[in-house]
């Protein structure tokens, strides 16, 4: 009976980090992640909505105003289904990659991954939290 109780309580306290996780990766109406990889990209800010999906945006031109502008397709270039979940409350699967969540908190997330081509080369992505005034 005891064995079962202990094993009740981990599954409980694991599904209730997963989704303490996965609120912080949702924003709110306003709310952006900016997005940095050490690896090659920046510039580009992302959404996770809570139905798993996510969307791309890009900052407006500085003559168009502040804002952010929904760039999940790029001309002929279409995205399949952006998908995004977390696994075993330390990894973040986003798309077909799979990143291992080194630190999360409610303005600041660090992945790590390792390089597609270079085997061993550790990448890391931050996403930092922006605000749409």
């Amino acid at each position: 009976m005891n064995k079962i109780l202990i094993l009740v309580f981990f599954l409980l306290a694991s599904c209730s980090k997963k989704n303490e996780l996965e609120n912080i990766f949702t924003c709110d109406k306003n709310e952006y992640w900016s997005y940095k990889n050490n690896c090659g990209s920046y510039g580009i800010y992302f959404k996770f909505n809570s139905d798993g999906s996510h969307d791309k945006y890009l900052s407006k031109p500085i003559d168009e105003g502040k804002g952010f502008d929904l760039f999940n397709n790029d001309g002929d270039v279409i995205s399949g289904p952006r998908t995004w979940s977390i696994k075993n409350d330390s990894i973040f699967v986003w798309d077909k990659g799979v990143y291992k969540i080194e630190s999360c908190n409610e303005n600041i997330i660090i992945l790590t991954y390792y390089h597609y081509k270079e085997k061993n080369k550790k990448c890391s992505v931050a996403l930092k939290k922006v605000l749409d005034k």
